[in-house]
């Protein structure tokens, strides 16, 4: 039994235990395995979106690295605060789209972006909101990363292969890893890097 999609919604708004978005400022390891990952791919001007940036660790990572064109979409607002005040060159630089993922997803540039990137996050995207991941084809304009868990399932996680999910709409799987993976995110995660066709 899953949530429903408002009921996700408002959870995702304002989490009131360990996914409260003061805790996401830990995990550096994260991070810095997402940029090594990264690195080789992309030059320092690429066009950069997170789905679901939380309080911005990810992306302020990448900031410092040099990445300067760097975006996020986010629900919470309180997330959205916080990222203002723990990472305020982040802020002032940065894009920033407070709203469900639904709500703005329409709207960004087809082919925007040179990278798109999730970490655990798709996983908790209902099914009532899947035609999104057409949506993620569309606006990605050469790769797209997903980190996330594809084998559990609690109200609110939805697990799905993500390599089922992107190839066919015009993706093709470059790399994969997991074992790593779940040593520095845990769970039963998997790093998958896509390139569009």
């Amino acid at each position: 039994m899953h949530l429903s999609r408002h009921a996700l919604h408002n959870y995702w708004r304002d989490p009131m235990d360990g996914n409260r978005a003061d805790y996401y400022i830990e995990g550096i390891e994260n991070s810095k395995f997402l940029l090594e990952n990264m690195k080789g791919y992309f030059d320092l001007h690429a066009n950069i979106l997170e789905i679901g940036c939380n309080v911005g660790r990810n992306l302020n990572h990448l900031f410092q690295a040099g990445y300067q064109n760097v975006s996020g979409i986010e629900i919470s607002n309180y997330a959205t605060e916080l990222l203002k005040k723990t990472y305020p060159d982040l802020a002032q630089k940065a894009t920033i789209y407070n709203s469900p993922v639904e709500e703005i997803i329409t709207t960004l540039p087809e082919n925007g972006y040179d990278l798109v990137y999730t970490m655990a996050v798709l996983e908790h995207i209902h099914t009532e909101s899947e035609w999104i991941f057409h949506e993620i084809s569309r606006i990605t304009k050469t790769y797209l990363i997903t980190i996330e868990d594809e084998v559990a399932t609690t109200l609110r996680h939805f697990p799905r292969n993500y390599k089922e999910v992107f190839e066919p709409l015009g993706f093709v799987q470059v790399y994969e890893e997991a074992e790593r993976v779940k040593k520095i995110v845990g769970g039963t995660f998997v790093f998958r890097m896509f390139k569009k066709i």
